[in-house]
């Protein structure tokens, strides 16, 4: 039986590689686990000498120390059962599902009729867990957290030291605009490593995405953690550093970022859970959990529907923008002594808008503006024991999101022109909600997550095939008329012949004071839709078997595929020309992990795994210019990793791991374009720019160690310390060098190429420190922090000359790359803040698990993602059970109202490269925290 379901599972394994297109699927978590935990009678009190039995799929013993504790390492994944025997206690019994590093506290209970007793508590997310791997390792809960009324994994993310959200995009994206917003990007990076160099798996399978719509130039930079559901995964690991065990090397120059489907349940239990969001929506997340003979299901749906930052109703926006007409005559801005601060911009005629101008002067009114946005998310997984040495599972988790998406976000002070008798008064601050366009986007927000997994035990070892199938789908609306009826405010100037400007006899100074004028912006633009839909597929196959009673073997294999996300845009007018990657393009890698480990002794664990990597490009040919053929480009790698960890006793874990990564370049880096140079500004242009293609652009390869230790100093606080460093062998970055004269639709002007390309060696560096205290009443309190820095140590030679010159600093003359400095902290380089400092404090007490009041303050140093200079974030929490099953949680936003906003202040389409604050290469403004508000939660248990 056993035979013919390996069989069968292969097949169908065989099938997906072959046609990636036509199978779905997904997963398989990390090879071995450690399962640490406590033994406390029914006072409370720990139990030594108790007996702590495991039979499964290894067969284990151990004996609790003085303080009750004991300890598990280098298990397979698998279902055990789990006894513990003390004496005048009895015996303690049940079955646990380990998917990864479990913390069991058993506590004994009055006796029951049939003498045995129960174990109170499982689970794999204990604030206190004693970490007895070689990697670095912080677990966390992400449904735990959406079930406490949290609508991001923003939290989840800063309040981890040396793990950042990377993926704002310095001003970017205007979805990151509004804090907590569900389409708000979210990219992870750890130890410091850029988003594309940390990887995001589900247990051992990568998850590849696109960041943004307008990322699309970035397809494969990263994964937005932002498309996935919250309340989706059981458990999540951010394993630092080059732990032997990783799951996976690839992408993983700073560690991993695995993410669990929720384990198999033993009993019935229903969870339902309300809250409010920081703009006045409603947060409502439920949660079933069933068991049922063979069969366990969790089923978790959640919605979160919000009016967003402006009102509960449409917001009447005030527009700043260039006409092509009014009431039928020419409006221009080219004279600054026109009216006040008018703008020196010039109309080009193929377009409603000068694209990066407008004038503090001249409003319209009124169009219906909406922030609302409604998120509906969850997650299905399926455990079925099909005999007792073989379970299927079958997971997935889906999120699909909706709201208006205005592409600027800005604050003006209105300076009215002499004459000017309307309704607005001088320096009113009007916050301009939609930019460019007279309607907002309808941005929509997709993705979809299948998994499907046999785990079947094979003599004495574990197997483990597993498939993944995710789909990410982006895309929104934009409806502009290309004319309309609309209340002008502020001053401008009118003609009713072409140019329109001081020599124009019609030149016609002119105050518009509210009254209803018909605008017209020419015929380009009235509408388009915008679509990306990436496609990622994985395989895994898992075998570990175990040699003897202190050490195991085992391969895996992890095959992922990812084609560039397929883009559609139809504009209705045919006046813009918008280019995308060819669906063809592709990246394929392979990824081979041989392994050994164990506990040598009692107070050692030794594990060691050799890697080996490929990775195939399917991009375009660069020396066709029809763009209709295309070439494979195939990269090897392959580096070891060793991890090793000393107990000189039970309350000490020393570890240490060192070992090589591999990052592949993000698919948009190798394809580029090679197509015709676009104009800067087709308003006021000044160069034409390309983006070429580097087909042998090579990987980033890095070497790592990271040496750290746990100590449990009492029998509820545990002290963590880490120091890491990780070399990067060449580091992409993007060249911009000058390459003559262009003559295209503007004429004659400089041209600059831009291309991918390899760095000489950078390193990323820092230390980690974490002190807690975590008890079930009493006085609880943690203390944890980070340094972080990423610095280049070394560029290739003739870095800084540009092509045929030699570059003479003093002059500034024949150089490029001049943004890139030896031994200087990145300081928001390749598109990344690293902190270089970041802390979390927390204090509190605790009557019972939900009767509680405590005090968080979160610390972000320079260099922080919100670009601003150093600050400190404090929220206060109160639980408090209002019956056995209902409790209600209180938390306090923002206590001091830092950066206390609803929308980040910035134009995401300034890209004049001038720095703002923080080092923010883009944007007028540094981003907000959130708004100081009071949230309510209340949660049901049934």
């Amino acid at each position: 039986m056993i035979k013919a379901i390996v069989c069968l599972s292969l097949i169908f394994m065989y099938f997906f590689v072959l046609f990636p297109h036509e199978a779905g699927a997904q997963i398989a978590p990390t090879n071995s686990a450690t399962i640490s935990g406590s033994v406390s009678n029914v006072a409370g009190k720990p139990v030594a000498n108790a007996k702590i039995s495991l039979t499964g799929p290894r067969n284990a013993s151990a004996q609790t120390d003085a303080q009750g504790l004991f300890v598990f390492v280098g298990l397979p994944f698998g279902t055990y059962q789990i006894a513990t025997t003390a004496e005048n206690l009895g015996t303690a019994m049940r079955t646990i599902s380990v998917q990864g590093d479990t913390n069991v506290a058993i506590q004994y209970e009055p006796a029951s009729t049939n003498g045995l007793k129960t174990i109170a508590h499982v689970s794999s997310t204990s604030s206190a867990t004693f970490n007895v791997t070689s990697a670095s390792l912080t677990q966390v809960s992400p449904v735990q957290n959406a079930f406490e009324g949290k609508t991001s994994w923003r939290t989840i993310l800063e309040q981890i030291p040396g793990v950042a959200q990377a993926g704002l995009g310095h001003g970017q994206y205007a979805t990151s605009a509004i804090p907590d917003s569900p389409l708000s990007p979210m990219q992870i990076s750890i130890n410091g490593a850029l988003p594309y160099e940390t990887a995001v798996l589900l247990d051992d399978m990568p998850l590849i995405g696109t960041p943004s719509l307008i990322a699309t130039f970035t397809a494969g930079s990263g994964t937005n953690l932002g498309l996935y559901p919250l309340n989706g995964f059981g458990s999540a690991d951010v394993v630092r550093g080059p732990g032997a065990n990783s799951p996976s090397i690839v992408d993983s120059i700073g560690g991993s970022f695995v993410l669990h489907a929720p384990g198999a349940v033993s009993s019935n239990h229903y969870v339902l859970s309300l809250s409010t969001d920081p703009y006045g929506g409603v947060v409502a997340n439920a949660q079933a959990a069933i068991h049922w003979k063979k069969l366990s299901a969790v089923v978790t749906y959640g919605v979160n529907d919000s009016p967003g930052p402006l009102a509960t109703t449409s917001y009447p926006a005030l527009l700043n923008f260039t006409p092509l007409t009014v009431n039928g005559e020419f409006f221009s801005c080219t004279d600054p002594n026109a009216f006040g601060n008018c703008a020196t911009q010039t109309v080009d005629p193929r377009y409603r808008f000068t694209p990066l101008g407008f004038q503090v002067s001249l409003f319209a009114c009124c169009t219906d503006q909406s922030a609302a946005w409604s998120q509906h998310s969850g997650s299905v997984a399926l455990n079925y024991a099909l005999s007792p040495s073989v379970n299927a599972e079958l997971f997935y988790a889906g999120a699909a999101s909706v709201a208006p998406v205005a592409y600027n976000y800005y604050t003006d002070t209105f300076t009215p022109p002499t004459g000017y008798t309307g309704s607005i008064p001088a320096g009113q601050s009007l916050v301009n909600y939609a930019g460019f366009y007279l309607t907002p986007f309808q941005a929509r927000y997709a993705s979809s997550l299948l998994e499907e997994k046999i785990v079947a035990q094979v003599g004495r070892g574990t197997l483990r095939l597993a498939a993944l199938q995710n789909n990410v789908f982006i895309g929104d609306t934009d409806y502009s008329p290309s004319s309309a009826n609309l209340q002008l405010f502020g001053g401008g100037v009118l003609c009713t012949t072409l140019p329109c400007n001081s020599s124009n006899p019609s030149y016609m100074p002119t105050v518009f004071n509210g009254g209803t004028y018909s605008v017209d912006f020419g015929s380009c633009v009235a509408a388009f839709w915008d679509s990306l839909t990436s496609k990622n597929r994985d395989l895994s196959l898992n075998f570990v078997d175990p040699l003897g009673e202190k050490l195991h073997a085992g391969i895996s294999f992890v095959r992922s595929y990812y084609d560039t996300p397929s883009q559609d845009y139809s504009d209705y007018a045919g006046c813009i020309s918008l280019t995308d990657l060819p669906s063809a393009v592709s990246e394929t890698s392979n990824e081979l992990r041989l392994f050994v480990g164990g506990s040598p002794s009692m107070k050692t664990s030794l594990d060691l795994s050799a890697y080996f990597v490929n990775a195939d490009y399917h991009v375009q040919n660069p020396s066709d210019a029809t763009g209709n053929t295309y070439l494979d480009e195939r990269y090897t790698y392959a580096a070891p990793r060793l991890g090793f960890v000393w107990r000189p006793t039970a309350a000490i874990a020393i570890r240490a791991a060192a070992g090589g990564g591999f990052a592949e370049a993000p698919l948009s880096y190798i394809n580029g374009n090679n197509g015709t140079p676009s104009v800067n500004s087709p308003s006021s242009p000044t160069y034409y720019s390309v983006s070429l293609e580097n087909v042998n652009l090579q990987p980033e390869t890095s070497f790592a160690f990271d040496v750290g230790t746990d100590i449990r100093l009492h029998h509820n606080t545990v002290l963590s310390f880490d120091i890491y460093r990780s070399n990067l062998y060449g580091q992409f970055y993007n060249s911009t060098a000058p390459a003559g004269t262009y003559t295209g639709a503007y004429g004659p002007l400089p041209l600059y190429t831009t291309t991918y390309r390899n760095l000489g060696v950078s390193r990323y560096e820092g230390v980690l420190l974490d002190l807690r205290r975590a008890v079930p009443h009493g006085l609880y309190w943690s203390l944890s922090g980070g340094l972080t820095r990423g610095y280049v140590v070394s560029v290739p030679a003739g870095f800084y000359n540009a092509p045929g010159k030699v570059c003479n600093f003093s002059t500034d003359v024949g150089c490029k790359n001049e943004n890139i400095v030896p031994t200087i902290n990145f300081n928001g380089e390749f598109s990344v803040s690293i902190p270089y400092a970041q802390g979390l404090g927390t204090i509190g007490y605790r009557w019972n698990p939900d009767k509680y009041v405590d005090l968080v303050g979160t610390y972000y140093g320079n260099n922080n993602t919100y670009f601003r200079p150093a600050f400190a974030e404090f929220d206060g929490h109160i639980g408090y059970p209002l019956s056995k099953t209902v409790s209600l949680l209180v938390t306090f936003r923002n206590i001091t109202g830092v950066y206390d906003g609803s929308t980040s202040v910035y134009t995401p389409s300034d890209f004049t490269g001038a720095p703002s604050i923080s080092g923010a290469p883009y944007g007028l403004d540094g981003e907000m925290y959130g708004p100081r508000t009071v949230l309510v939660n209340t949660t049901i248990h049934l």
